[in-house]
């Protein structure tokens, strides 16, 4: 017979079986014409010279290569290579071994999506609740170099068996929420046209089957297979769709665009799923001009993949953002009909994930804020209406203050009872939370909790209260953690109460504290700073008789690093105790004059026009010769150690300085709604400040500001409302119903 014509072959496919699901055995069908251009397909390097020029010692390496992951290049795509001695021609390097695939990377795998792990039966990859891959056979027309499957030729794993088929399509027939069929491999329209069109049939038999779908690079790489008889099979199926894989505009041959047309006009739509490769298509220039081409085709540019990271192709990876790029360089610049989605597809089978550009700034009920392709930001209103069926428009100048009905409370739980550490001093204990949420409660809100954690930023975002409570101490052991929440709370625009993280950076460092109430006249103790052996020279000389310093972190609250051991009268203690703090602490301590005698605190809060809370001194319960310290010890034990007494206690003339310098420190460092600030007077009788305490622990047992509030004959309930309604006056909030005074 002449092979010339269009003469059959008949070849039986050995273990068949006469109850298959898709009906009797039918023998295989090849198209001599088409099939013996594929088998005259290049599958050595041997075959190469003359066609590729390369060096004969690439040629050694390459034959490695071969052997390792196997060559075919049908000799239609090897003369789409337009440089044969161009190793970087994007044609050569989809096509032709290199010597980069004999290296294999940490994170490489022959398997990298986990197939095989998702295959309840042979052949099916069952990842999606409405959709399974069938893998009809491992061929291909070409061994493209970045294959996902490679494993399916490397491990010689045999062809499915009709029996195989058949198998897989009875799980799809007894699992109904698989409406999508996909049939890839190897690629599909290797088979013979007979074989094709029983498995078509076969699953177009299934009753929830509702889409089949073809994964091929037919089109691309073999078009003469695309013949009158495949599409006369093809043109019995309505419900058929076909994606290819054009990686390169130099794919987009005429050849190829009449293969796509005959597709076409089979009732087939086409997409197009490009795989991003390094050296091939990963600028904007080039995958713009690709898709331009195959809109032109009428084949929609659908996906853009990251490379798959299968064994042997890290020479074809590129870092993930550079797929988002690409496609914001394309946003603006083309039709959005050109533009594909960019997608990765998990790793161990985790599926497919979009990431695109981040056009949308933020949202809020009024309308979003959103990114053009130009980096323009632009205001969009929301579409919503309200109850009475008014649009909503941008927002415009509020005249009336906002309504508050939801608090969200911001804190760092103490986890555990700490007896030696003092890692989580300045954390609130979970009575306390309780204690605040049962006050805001009772004055007709609505309370959300919210621990500070990773993901604060985004719960926030979500429940969205509409004024925070703030009492995070911060994570971490810089000195600016203070101002971490109040930073999230900005950046979120949602109101919160106490100081802006400027005031809160500059309160918790000493040093900078002392320097600024130093500069605008308000009393502070003599203060040094020390940082290693080398900066404690100049402190040799400063212990005069009679004369004590405190040593104390630099940046801490709550008397973190303050101990009965701290106050020291000699230089070689002082040495002891510096080193502890930069060892224990890692900052710097700071060396400060102990005032002898009364420690004092004061409680202020306004802003516009702040006043006093209160004052109480603070005294030891066992009188002894030594200075007394308001040490961590002490505090932990303070119902043993001290006694709290009020104003009435203090001297006149001393309340009225400390009341004096207290509003000029909360004025100078723009302190806001309330804050505590420490005092310890000096022999002279001067108050001095050693203290300024922004974010107050409101503990309604033990914590100092509430202490000195009950001194005064108030109760806990009418300071967490005091507190409120300052915060509340800066930020122009108003309450749902006004409460009682």
């Amino acid at each position: 017979m002449d092979s010339c014509k269009c003469a059959s072959s008949l070849k039986e496919e050995p273990g068949g079986c006469d109850d298959e699901y898709g009906g009797s055995l039918r023998p295989a069908i090849r198209d001599e014409n088409w099939f013996i251009t594929h088998k005259n397909s290049i599958k050595k390097i041997d075959d190469l010279p003359g066609l590729i020029v390369f060096s004969g010692e690439e040629e050694k390496i390459l034959k490695q290569v071969a052997a390792a992951y196997h060559m075919r290049i049908p000799r239609y795509y090897l003369s789409l290579i337009r440089e044969r001695d161009n190793p970087l021609d994007p044609i050569r390097r989809q096509c032709i071994p290199s010597k980069e695939e004999m290296s294999e990377e940490i994170n490489e795998d022959i398997d990298p999506l986990n197939e095989e792990k998702a295959s309840p039966v042979p052949y099916l990859v069952y990842r999606y609740p409405d959709r399974a891959l069938l893998l009809v056979t491992g061929q291909c027309f070409m061994y493209c170099r970045h294959c996902t499957r490679k494993r399916l030729w490397k491990n010689k794993i045999p062809d499915p068996l009709l029996r195989d088929i058949n198998k897989a399509l009875w799980y799809v027939k007894e699992h109904n929420s698989i409406r999508e069929i996909i049939v890839s491999g190897g690629d599909p329209l290797t088979l013979p046209t007979e074989r094709l069109d029983y498995i078509l049939s076969a699953i177009a038999r299934i009753k929830n089957i509702e889409v089949i779908r073809i994964g091929t690079r037919t089109p691309v790489v073999f078009p003469q297979r695309i013949d009158d008889s495949l599409c006369a099979m093809f043109k019995k199926y309505d419900n058929l769709w076909v994606n290819l894989q054009f990686n390169h505009p130099w794919e987009v041959t005429p050849q190829a665009a009449i293969a796509c047309r005959k597709l076409q006009k089979c009732g087939i739509p086409i997409s197009n799923q490009s795989v991003l490769l390094k050296g091939v298509n990963d600028n904007p220039e080039v995958m713009t001009e690709l898709c331009h081409k195959l809109q032109n085709i009428r084949v929609r540019p659908y996906y853009l993949f990251q490379c798959d990271p299968v064994v042997g192709t890290a020479h074809f990876h590129t870092p993930v953002l550079k797929g988002v790029e690409i496609v914001k360089r394309m946003q603006g610049h083309t039709s959005g009909m050109c533009i594909p989605k960019f997608v990765v597809d998990g790793i161990e089978g985790k599926g497919k994930v979009p990431l695109a550009p981040n056009y949308l700034v933020s949202a809020s009920e009024e309308g979003v804020l959103l990114r053009n392709y130009k980096d323009e930001l632009f205001f969009y209103p929301n579409p919503l209406t309200n109850k009475v069926g008014r649009r909503i428009n941008a927002p415009q100048e509020k005249k009336t203050s906002k309504i508050v009905s939801t608090i969200g409370i911001v804190f760092n739980l103490k986890k555990n009872n700490l007896s030696f550490g003092d890692e989580q001093e300045e954390y609130d204990e979970i009575t306390t939370i309780e204690s605040l949420k049962e006050e805001i409660e009772k004055l007709g809100f609505e309370v959300k909790l919210f621990e500070q954690t990773d993901v604060l930023s985004e719960e926030l975002r979500r429940q969205k209260p509409d004024f925070v409570l703030n009492l995070s101490e911060g994570i971490g052991a810089g000195r600016s953690r203070e101002s971490q929440v109040p930073c999230i709370l900005e950046s979120l625009n949602i109101p919160y109460s106490g100081s802006d993280p400027v005031t809160l950076g500059i309160t918790l460092d000493k040093c900078l504290t002392s320097k600024i109430l130093k500069s605008a006249n308000v009393p502070v103790p003599l203060m040094f700073m020390a940082e290693g052996k080398q900066s404690m020279e100049h402190l040799k000389d400063i212990f005069k008789p009679g004369k004590q310093f405190i040593v104390k972190p630099r940046w801490e609250g709550s008397s973190r690093g303050i101990f009965l051991n701290s106050v020291v009268d000699n230089f070689n203690d002082l040495q002891e105790r510096v080193r502890f703090i930069n060892s224990q602490y890692s900052q710097p301590a700071v060396v400060e004059e102990f005032m002898p005698k009364e420690e004092i605190t004061a409680g202020v809060c306004g802003n516009a026009e702040p006043r006093l809370l209160g004052m109480m001194k603070i005294v030891p319960k066992e009188q002894t010769r030594e200075s007394f310290l308001y040490s961590l010890e002490i505090k932990r034990d303070w119902q043993a150690k001290v006694e709290y007494e009020p104003q009435g206690a203090i001297s006149l003339k001393i309340a009225e300085l400390i009341e004096k310098y207290a509003l000029t420190a909360y004025r100078v460092l723009e302190l806001k709604d309330f804050a505590r600030i420490d005092f310890r007077v000096g022999s002279d009788d001067m108050p001095r400040i050693i203290d300024i305490n922004p974010l107050p622990g409101l503990s309604p047992r033990y914590s100092d500001l509430p202490i000195l509030y009950r001194l005064k004959g108030k109760t806990y309930s009418e300071l967490i409302k005091t507190l409120i309604e300052e915060s509340f006056s800066r930020c122009g909030l108003s309450w749902r119903c006004q409460p009682a005074t």
